[in-house]
């Protein structure tokens, strides 16, 4: 191969791994309310629920939809951007055998929210998918007039694909979503 064709195809790998890695399943709506002392977000996966998901629900594997949701603001140029608020959101499954329905919980924060227990597989995947109006309370006040963005990453354990990336510490998120708004007063 020669060389001008060995950039070529090098750079064509490398633009699909920037697009495949840029999806963002996530959807984000953002209500910034008490003026400006807190944002309420509502998120959705609703593309996350695999048939390797609903697999590892009918094996009786406690399934988890771990929700990172941040509230920044952008920075100029070069410079990270502001870490306002952040909250994490998970939502758990397990179907349990014997009574033929699905333990659910839902934690934020590390502390157990709600639980509940779904006959149906259909409440199951609205319980792991979509979580609404999560409390963002920024350290300050957002200021009037200026642009704002709530970024939300989606981890799901156990893992339904293994992966080079699910191998590492860290890990990569399996879904994420961005949206920005202004803060109007």
């Amino acid at each position: 191969m020669t060389r001008p064709r060995l950039l070529l195809v090098l750079a064509i790998v490398m633009t699909a791994g920037v697009v495949l890695a840029a999806r963002e399943d996530v959807r984000i709506q953002p209500y910034p309310i008490d003026r400006g002392t807190r944002v309420l977000a509502t998120f959705t996966a609703r593309d996350a629920w695999t048939l390797a998901v609903r697999e590892m629900l009918q094996k009786s594997l406690e399934v988890t939809f771990e929700f990172d949701a941040e509230l920044r603001r952008p920075a100029p140029f070069l410079f990270f951007d502001r870490l306002l608020a952040r909250a994490r959101v998970s939502s758990s499954a397990k179907f349990d055998t014997l009574s033929g329905d699905y333990k659910v919980a839902r934690m934020r924060n590390g502390r157990t929210v709600t639980s509940d227990r779904r006959d149906k597989e259909a409440d199951v995947r609205e319980w792991l998918t979509t979580i609404d109006q999560v409390a963002l309370d920024p350290v300050e006040p957002l200021e009037p007039n200026e642009d704002y963005y709530v970024h939300v990453s989606l981890m799901i354990r156990p893992r339904p694909v293994v992966s080079l990336w699910s191998l590492l510490p860290l890990g990569r998120p399996d879904d994420s979503g961005r949206t920005d708004f202004p803060f109007v007063r």
